[in-house]
């Protein structure tokens, strides 16, 4: 993954986040609306003792129709925003935990290519180094034993290409 990318995919998971929030402020908000709205409802159905509900010919419910439906109409409306709100703040989480993962994922991988990267350093420094002191005996042999000089420079040439051939498989790997 590219870094701009890595960097987009986190700003836009931040934006997520920010957004979620915004959500739940606006549910909280929402449902502290339909507790008072209930509040009131319960004043205008416990206005009267039950007493004169009896005997009266008419109840609050009849004297305050017409403001009590509003309010019932007020809170179905905030209900049914709150559900939508749900719903978006659930599809909302969703898309997070599925962006949290990605770049936890990510966060990860750059690790495990780090540890690679750094024993493959390590590994071939060492192959290099130990062929290098062969190269120097090997060079020290050339006069006194031309043929045995030969060999251990062939033996230097595929350990050599090995090394290099390791260093482009774990290159392609990462």
């Amino acid at each position: 993954m590219v870094k701009e990318d890595y960097y987009t995919l986190k700003e836009v998971l931040t934006e997520l986040r920010r957004e979620i929030k915004d959500l739940k402020k606006k549910i909280m908000a929402n449902t502290e609306r339909i507790v008072e709205i209930d509040s009131r409802l319960k004043v205008y159905r416990d206005a009267e003792p039950e007493d004169f509900k009896v005997f009266s010919p008419r109840n609050a419910e009849a004297v305050h129709r017409e403001e009590i439906q509003q309010i019932k109409k007020e809170r179905e409306a905030l209900e049914e925003q709150n559900r939508e709100w749900n719903q978006r703040k659930a599809t909302l989480g969703k898309y997070a935990g599925k962006l949290e993962k990605v770049l936890k994922s990510r966060d990860e991988n750059s690790c495990l290519e780090r540890e690679t990267a750094d024993s493959l350093q390590s590994s071939s420094i060492e192959a290099l180094e130990h062929l290098v002191h062969k190269i120097e005996q090997s060079s020290s042999l050339i006069p006194k034993n031309p043929v045995q000089a030969r060999q251990d420079l062939a033996v230097i040439g595929r350990n050599l290409q090995e090394t290099v051939d390791k260093i482009r498989d774990t290159v392609w790997i990462i």
